[in-house]
Order: structure tokens, then sequence, then C-alpha cells
């Protein structure tokens, strides 16, 4: 009996930002992708699921989420891959995320979204908390205890936030200096960093000094859109956060709202700019905590939505979701289905190039495959879920 895994029939979007293949078979055998494509022979003895009538796509990539490893974090990676998004990249998984995601990969946890671990450095009094430094030589020490716990990424500040009562946007956390020693130290490790920019002076200084991601960028100008596609770097607006629904989720913090109103106009301008002059963009949306009043997952095709309404076409929203999050990443096995790459896809039962806000509709997510297993199903399509894990060779030896 083969172990591979059949998606027969189905109008294919790779990932890879080509046109959608009709009647279209994927392949998938331990857990990565064998052939995609039309003319595809399906293995004698695979597992085949039906996708006639059904669209076939890769599994989305959460760029910016906060999910460290309490007992909530597997709950929210759980639904997370339930809603369709097979990685989650958390900025603030730290020490206990990092246990959690070895524990994911090991398949000791399972049903639950992959998790990427990124850990906090930032200075006294930052926007975002974990492991406090100040001065570029006691930053670059955090960065190489980070490193040593086993972070994927590192995740900074340089700018406020929205968040706390005691801050504003506009206030600069880290120095050009302290930015320029991280980003420096991360990459010696091989780590991709991302910064927390909402403003000037922090977002100059962020792409001054090599950051790999600007996440957010509210109050982003001309300046910084053009700075980032000078460097060549990646902007992750996360624009649900300035949304109107957003927004009127937070009434018992009224500062927030008021920067936020504030900042609406400008930061979709921003990204209108962005993609007018082909900055690439990246998939993230800053949940769960920040996404109050929102179903998890809700938030990440909500912001699909939020790009589409910046100028992005629903091929490039998905594209973004997907191929172009993995590459911010340095995820090389993910993000498309091509031969290789792990096999995460989603089976939907909508057109999300004709209206990718068919995805926003948890009903029509008809089927989450990860690493080549079908994880999660709707009622109609459950005879297609295996309960049945594999027994490790050596699980009773001893």
């Amino acid at each position: 009996m083969s172990g591979a895994l059949a998606v027969v029939d189905g109008n294919l979007i790779d990932g890879t930002g080509a046109e959608p293949v009709p009647d279209a078979t994927v392949v998938m055998e331990d857990g990565r992708v064998q052939a995609a494509g039309a003319d595809v022979d399906v293995p004698a003895g695979a597992h085949v699921i039906d996708a006639a009538g059904k669209t076939v796509m890769p599994g989305l990539v959460e760029g910016h989420a906060h999910v460290g490893g309490n007992g909530k974090a597997q709950q929210v990676l759980r639904l997370s891959l339930q809603r369709g998004i097979t990685t989650v990249c958390s900025v603030s998984a730290n020490e206990a995320g990092i246990a959690l995601r070895d524990a994911i990969e090991a398949r000791q946890v399972r049903g639950c979204a992959r998790l990427v671990a990124g850990c906090i450095v930032t200075c006294t009094f930052g926007h975002v908390r974990f492991r406090c430094a100040d001065g570029p030589w006691e930053v670059r020490k955090a960065v190489r205890e980070m490193a040593e716990l086993g972070a994927d990424f590192i995740k900074t500040a340089a700018s406020g936030g929205f968040w706390a009562a005691d801050e504003v946007c506009s206030v600069r956390n880290y120095t050009l200096e302290e930015l320029a020693a991280l980003a420096d130290e991360a990459h010696a490790w091989h780590l991709p960093v991302v910064v927390h920019a909402h403003t000037q002076p922090g977002i100059n200084n962020s792409i001054e000094a090599g950051i790999d991601q600007i996440h957010h960028g509210a109050f982003i100008g001309e300046e910084g859109v053009r700075g980032i596609l000078e460097h060549d770097l990646w902007f992750m607006p996360t624009l649900r956060v300035t949304s109107d629904r957003n927004i009127a989720a937070w009434p018992d913090r009224p500062w927030m709202a008021e920067e936020m109103k504030q900042s609406q106009p400008i930061h979709r301008e921003g990204v209108r700019l962005a993609h007018e002059l082909g900055v690439k963009i990246a998939f993230g949306c800053d949940y769960p905590g920040s996404a109050h009043g929102w179903a998890i997952g809700d938030a990440a095709m909500w912001e699909l939505q939020e790009l589409t309404w910046c100028g992005l076409s629903p091929m490039e929203a998905i594209v973004a979701a997907t191929k172009t999050t993995a590459a911010a990443y340095r995820l090389d096995d993910i993000g498309t289905l091509e031969p290789g790459k792990r096999g995460d896809l989603l089976v939907v039962d909508c057109d999300p190039l004709k209206d990718i806000s068919g995805l926003y509709e948890q009903d029509n997510i008809n089927i989450v495959i990860k690493d080549g297993r079908v994880e999660s199903t709707d009622e109609a399509h459950r005879d297609y879920y295996r309960v049945r894990e594999d027994q490790p060779a050596d699980r009773f030896q001893g």
C-alpha cells in the first residue's frame, strides 16, 4: 500500500503567482510534494482526495502572531490550522514557544500549525518586552543568548505603539547604533530580524541598520516606502490593526482608537504606494492578543481582503500570504506547492481569485493538509481524516 496522498481534479493555485491549473493533481509522500500540476500520475495505492469543483492552494503563512508556550498557545495553533494557516511565525514565542515549536515538529503535539519561534530583544521601557538590553554590546550579548536558546529569528522595536497608555507611536525605542548592532549580530548567527516600527525615525533607522522586515508602518510615508524598496527589504503592514473593525473592538482604550484613526489613511496609502513601486509585501495580522473580538484565523483572512483593498490582486495577496512570507523568514521548504516543498495544502470551496472574501467564510475551508497529512476537515469531508498516527519503531524498546 502506497504512503502517498493525492489531491485530484482541483483548480490549482500553486503560490508562485503562476496562472491556476484546472483539473490538477498534487501528490504528496513522506510529508513532501512529489508532483503538482496537470497530467500528474497518481501512484498505485495512494490515498485519493477528490477536489473536483474546488480550489487547491498552499496553506497560509501567518507572519506576525503572538504565540508563546502557555496552555492557550496550543489552542491558538490548533484553531489556526483548522482555519487554513499551516505556519505561524510568532514574534514573541521566546523560550516557552521554542519548546512548543520543537514538540510540534517532533509530532509530540498534533493538530497544530507549525510554529516559527521568534525571540524579543528590546530596550528598557520598550514597546515589546522579553530580553532587555541597552547599548550595542549588551544588545549583541542578548542576541547571542537568544541564538543559544534556539530562536528562529529576532524581534525588536524601533518605535512606540498603540497598546499602552504610557506610550505613543512616535516614541523612539532603539537607536540606530543599537539596531545596527542587533542586525549585524543576528545575521552573524544566520537569523533574520523583524522590527516593530510605526514612525520616523524608527523606520529609517531600521532600514539603515539592515533589518530584514519592517512590520506595521502605520504612519509610514513615501520616504520610508522608498527606503524599503531601495534596500530590498520586506514590508509586513498588518493592516487589520488599523481597520475600522479593530478600532471599534477597544472602547475601553480610547488612546488606541485616537492614534489608530489618525494612522488609518496614512497606513493604507503607504501600502498602495509600496505595491505600486514593487516593494515585497508580506503577510501578517498581529494576533491573537491584539485581535480582541476576532475568532482565531478570521483576522488573517481579513488581512487578505485589506491587501486587495490597497491594490493587490487576489493572486498577489495569496502570494504574499504564502511564497513571500515564507521567503521573508528564509523558510525555503514551504509557501508553494512545488516538488520538494512540505505538503501544506488547502482544499477550499470557493474561487479566491474571483472573490478573496470567500476564504473568510470558515465553511469554505473543506480540508487542511499539513506535512502531507490531513489535519482538519469539515463535516462533509470527514472521511478523508485519518485518526491513527504512526508509531515510532523504537517507542516501546528498552
